[in-house]
């Protein structure tokens, strides 16, 4: 048996093929850690050439490949023929566990990336400092692998090419068996006698009963489908709670650490990549990335966003993951996916194989109307998905391959504020209303401009993104305010308003950083704005350059004389009651307000200003909020937007 560390010394080194690999680069990581001297080479980083091997002499280099790497590879075939020591990445796990005093390695068809993660984030959170090896990007963590203290070690074992074998453990958990990667192997009893050695390997087994592991001397038999029981855990998907349950009765059943300490620590586990990940919610949509691949997990996800949005259309997104699976599974997979409300079919990420006898259309036709093949870039694969979305659409984009890639694309199109900046435009003297300045009146209990602030937070995650001018005499009484009613985590900048609102405003644009390049102007005195009404605005801006809140106008409209005697009647069915949010691209504003300062022209809004010195047709888009989310002008103004808050609009006495 191969003694790792004879290689544990200035003079040798140990190179990894493939080194940015998700399994590889970690495991690099923890070997470098532990003191080894370390070398690697990818397609991503420097190509593969014999040049990248740091030594000819093979006594003092040990050679780490995937299974993805082919036997032709010219740095594998220059190592084998110097005389190096050549092994697969999971029979170097098997070595490097050796050299903990206690390892917990994890395998199974489905959820060993999670229970890892999961595993060796109690650890983490309750100081045991352990050395662990993901096969996953895990959220918050800088790293998927480190040594740790040297004393612990939990670790994936990979079960798709056997070499899960290689480890000998403290504790063997086991999350499920399947056949899947039989293909892999001359048959599927071939699979399970490799799970069956992997368990023998391990001093205490952890798993749900299996007949596979019966006599297992230390068998901790977990009930089937056992999900980790409590409220706070409510918000955590189907099968991450089955996870999360065999995570903690690892480490409560090995000793390591008490019930209430583990059930603490899992409250706070932030999820690993790609697994039932969160990338944004609108007003309209949620997009959510799962990496189930296998008809198990497929259904096990598909039951997850039924459970935690109950109600809402799930529209799925699904590459088929090797045309091998495809081939076995078809039929499961086209029911699994019979239980979304809209499929569509990527092209299947094909790895080693670039085509069979099944396709993508194929299972898309078997899954019937409801179900369509997508072709094309991702990005025109996104415009596709987002075409055929309805109000309050949940998508999932589902998969293990480059599915991933169609994110982007969808997060843009999906999630339109991540250019946009807003003012809200609070410079105003309140002439109008009497006596002081309205945007301070009380409505609700919260100031006026506050309420409408408010309503425009729930887009604007990014710091920086809301412009209030204000009145320089007013600064300090605005500041005081925002610190009092707003929550920390909504920054408002406020800058210096003008002697009219297009000073204002012009005078908000400039402090807008460059990232910024949609932006949305906005009445502070208009309290009721929603963010699905800002949403729409800048949905119609992104196709047309500008869009501006409006309503129809529904009453008959009389043009009169200077003593107010009817002239005639203008036809309304192409007239609208303009209001705002007024949304534009950044370089059209700009250049209207710097061709305004030109001008003596007085102008009675923004659109009014694009329309003048660009070429841009502004979009109206219909608002449906509170009577056209009204303006406060007068006293009576804010007397019926206090009864519409309290519940008692129209009851406005006069």
């Amino acid at each position: 048996m191969m003694n790792l560390n004879e290689y544990k010394n200035p003079l040798s080194s140990v190179h990894f093929i493939g080194c940015e690999g998700a399994g590889t680069r970690p495991l690099r990581k923890i070997f470098a850690e532990l003191g080894f001297q370390t070398s690697g080479s990818d397609m991503i980083l420097n190509g593969h050439d014999v040049r990248n091997l740091p030594t000819a002499d093979g006594s003092k280099l040990l050679v780490v490949y995937s299974s993805a790497i082919p036997a032709d590879n010219p740095e594998l075939v220059r190592a084998r023929e110097i005389g190096a020591e050549c092994i697969l990445r999971g029979e170097a796990l098997g070595f490097l566990a050796g050299l903990f005093q206690t390892v917990i390695a994890v395998s199974g068809s489905h959820g060993k990336t999670s229970v890892t993660a999961m595993i060796a984030h109690l650890l983490k959170e309750n100081g045991l400092e352990p050395g662990y090896m993901v096969g996953g990007k895990v959220n918050t963590w800088e790293e998927s692998g480190s040594a740790g203290a040297g004393k612990i070690f939990v670790c994936e074992a990979d079960e798709s090419d056997g070499t899960h074998t290689a480890i000998h453990s403290s504790v063997a958990v086991v999350t499920n068996v399947e056949d899947d990667h039989v293909w892999n192997f001359e048959s599927p009893e071939k699979l399970k006698e490799n799970f069956r050695t992997f368990t023998r390997q391990g001093k205490m087994l952890v798993s749900p009963d299996n007949p596979l592991f019966s006599g297992h001397p230390n068998y901790v038999k977990l009930p089937l489908n056992a999900l980790l029981e409590g409220k706070e855990f409510e918000t955590f998907g189907h099968y991450s709670r089955i996870n999360l349950n065999t995570a903690v009765e690892t480490v409560v059943r090995s000793g390591l650490l008490e019930s209430e300490k583990a059930l603490k620590a899992a409250r706070t586990y932030p999820g690993v990549a790609r697994r039932m990940e969160h990338h944004c919610s609108t007003c309209t949509f949620s997009l959510y990335e799962d990496y189930a691949h296998h008809p198990t997990e497929l259904a096990a996800s598909i039951r997850s966003f039924r459970e935690l949005y109950p109600g809402r259309k799930l529209t799925v997104v699904f590459q088929p993951h090797r045309f091998a699976r495809l081939k076995k599974y078809f039929h499961e997979f086209a029911y699994e996916l019979g239980k979304a409300d809209r499929v569509f079919i990527t092209p299947v990420f094909a790895a080693w194989t670039a085509s069979d006898t099944l396709s993508s259309r194929d299972l898309a036709k078997a899954i019937g109307d409801k179900a369509r093949a997508l072709e094309g870039s991702w990005e025109s694969m996104a415009r596709t998905v987002r075409d055929s979305l309805e109000y309050g659409g949940l998508i999932a984009v589902i998969g293990a391959g480059d599915i991933k890639e169609i994110i982007e694309p969808l997060n843009k199109i999906l999630y339109p504020f991540h250019d946009v900046g807003v003012i809200v435009a609070a410079g105003g003297s309140s002439e109008r209303f009497g006596t002081g300045n309205k945007l301070f009146e009380d409505l609700g209990g919260v100031p006026v401009f506050i309420r409408t602030l408010l309503g425009l937070a729930p887009v604007l995650e990014k710091k920086n993104r809301i412009f209030l001018p204000v009145p320089e005499a007013l600064r300090a009484e605005f500041e005081e305010h925002l610190k009092k009613y707003l929550p920390s985590s909504l920054e408002v900048t406020v800058v210096s308003g003008g002697k009219t609102r297009t000073e204002s405003v012009k005078n908000a644009l400039k402090a807008m950083p460059p990232e910024v390049k949609i932006v949305a102007v906005h009445d502070a005195a208009r309290p009721f704005v929603t963010p699905v009404e800002l949403e729409d605005c800048v949905e119609a801006c992104s196709r047309f350059g500008g869009a501006i809140s409006a309503t129809r106008i529904t009453d008959t409209v009389k043009e009169a004389d200077p003593d107010n005697r009817i002239v005639r009647t203008l036809p309304r069915e192409k007239l609208w009651a303009v209001q705002t949010p007024q949304v534009f691209r950044r370089e059209l504003l700009e250049k209207a307000y710097a061709e305004a300062e030109k001008s003596d022209r007085a102008f009675p809004d923004d659109a009014s200003l694009v329309e003048t010195f660009t070429d841009t047709r502004v979009k109206l888009v219909q608002s449906y909020t509170y009577g056209g989310n009204r303006k406060i002008t007068y006293p009576e103004d804010l007397e019926t937007a206090r009864c519409y808050v309290s519940g008692l609009a129209g009851k406005v006495s006069r």
